[in-house]
């Protein structure tokens, strides 16, 4: 993963901290150090809460020589110390025109990340020259133009909006040099164009990476490429039967899904962008938003405090940035806040790379967030194979939006550990809902079912349940028995 230079060693080391967290490598990084208060200094640096935001006046304009002492941080009422403040790098505000797209994988396999990717994108917007021209383009098989370049903010944001829905295969690199011909066409020049290209990459065209940078280059652009999770890398886990079977074939596609991987980061580096990839890109996106923001226009504002309460909620939080400066606002924040969401990180990690599960075992089944209730139906034989089917119900009602409509995703893993607390089986899985009012006022629910195959004996099934746009999390453990009769 790509990061500017000048990112706050604080930051860093507090993203390090988390990211080896989700990698279930706290402990050996604690058990390393010589120091016998390594591990009170890792707390404290969990408790640090970064903001990095622009500063505007009422005209649009920016407002970047601002001091420490022109800033107060409350949270909850109270007034924080900041630990650390970093002022832009571009001390007068000025820029150059800048031509900006945005260029989204609205196909089907990347639709468990996108809520992310949107709100994050959001807020990129808001901390961005009013004149900096703007397009939201999305792709499938071929390329849809959410709104064309315009400095009209809201139009933009609203485009954003349309790139939640659509569905359909990928065609990137056709889409791609598409929107680069485009912006060629374009009536004035801009002494720079920037594509934010965010995408699984998994487009079976990609020999023609090469071909799309060279066009890059004569349109004078650059890309930032944002790697996310593709839903073919979630699958039933190492003890799936097909996966037994055929693992020539599962590491043929292991070795496919890596070439494109590779040829998407090349767009990056072959335009003097930037690249990023790994579990960060959906675990952060807030975090990557904010480094492509200041690469590309050096106007953000870093400021840093140690939060008391490292566990509570976002929402409760109530952080208040207050500005001495007359007028001045903040348009938006990016927010890299601790809380309870490591162990959700674990969870979301874990959903996209089987290695990560093992860490889950202690740490994730104490969330009560979801009202959903498990149980355990009569085990049935198929053939020499026995199977545990198990159903969770999820209560739509609290997960109802402004129409009383329903639409949201949820990631679901499960172990079944056997008693001396070994992994007989997992499941990994990301599923939809979408549920009208009308279907909720008839009665429909939400049901998710599924069976684990295990040879008979007693085990210890643990299932958690993750709302992947709020992140609350939901998890259940109960004792399973199959019996050959």
């Amino acid at each position: 993963m790509s990061w500017p230079g000048r990112a706050p060693p604080r930051i860093l080391f507090c993203l390090w901290l988390l990211f080896a967290a989700a990698w279930g490598n706290v402990e050996s990084a604690c058990g390393q150090t010589s120091n016998p208060m390594g591990q009170e200094n890792i707390r404290v640096e969990v408790n640090l809460a970064t903001l990095r935001f622009t500063v505007k006046k009422p005209d649009g304009s920016l407002l970047n020589d601002l001091l420490q002492e022109d800033f107060r941080v409350f949270e909850g009422g109270t007034p924080q110390e900041i630990a650390f403040f970093d002022a832009p790098r571009n001390q007068g505000g000025a820029a150059a025109p800048l031509r900006l797209a945005f260029l989204i994988d609205v196909s089907g396999s990347t639709f468990a990340t996108r809520a992310e990717e949107i709100a994050a994108a959001s807020t990129f917007l808001e901390n961005v020259h009013d004149f900096t021209e703007v397009g939201i383009f999305g792709f499938t098989d071929e390329l849809a133009p959410f709104q064309d370049f315009t400095a009209d903010r809201s139009l933009a944001q609203k485009a954003l909006s349309r790139a939640r829905r659509p569905l359909g295969r990928t065609a990137l690199y056709s889409s791609l040099e598409e929107l680069l011909r485009h912006i060629r066409t374009q009536p004035a020049a801009a002494d720079r164009n920037v594509v934010i290209l965010i995408s699984d990459g998994m487009d079976d065209a990609y020999q023609g990476a090469q071909q799309a940078i060279e066009l890059a280059r004569r349109s004078n652009v650059v890309i930032y490429a944002i790697l996310v999770p593709s839903a073919a890398q979630l699958y039933i886990g190492p003890t799936s039967p097909a996966a037994a079977a055929a693992p020539t074939a599962a590491q043929s596609s292991n070795d496919d899904r890596k070439e494109k991987e590779a040829a998407f980061s090349s767009l990056s580096i072959g335009t003097n962008g930037k690249h990023f990839s790994g579990f960060e890109a959906i675990l952060n996106f807030d975090d990557v938003m904010a480094q492509i923001n200041d690469d590309v226009f050096g106007n953000l504002y870093s400021i840093g405090y140690y939060t008391d309460d490292p566990y509570r909620d976002k929402a409760q939080r109530n952080i208040r940035v207050q500005i001495s400066h007359p007028e001045a606002y903040i348009p938006a924040r990016f927010e890299h806040l601790p809380d309870s969401l490591l162990a959700k990180k674990n969870f979301v990690a874990a959903l996209f790379d089987s290695d990560a599960i093992a860490s889950l075992i202690d740490n994730l089944y104490t969330f009560h967030e979801i009202g959903a209730d498990m149980d355990l139906l009569s085990v049935r034989r198929e053939g020499g194979r026995f199977g545990l089917p198990f159903r969770i119900k999820i209560s739509p009602h609290p997960l109802r939006g402004e129409k009383g409509n329903v639409r949201t995703q949820f990631g679901v893993i499960g172990l079944l550990l056997d008693q001396q607390g070994r992994e007989v089986v997992r499941l990994r899985e990301i599923f939809r809902v979408d549920l009208d009012s009308k279907d909720i006022r008839n009665g429909r629910g939400i049901i998710y079912t599924n069976t684990l195959y295990a040879p008979p004996g007693t085990y210890a099934l643990k299932i958690a349940l993750l709302e992947i746009a709020t992140w609350k999390l939901t998890s259940f453990s109960k004792i399973a028995r199959i019996r050959e009769n």
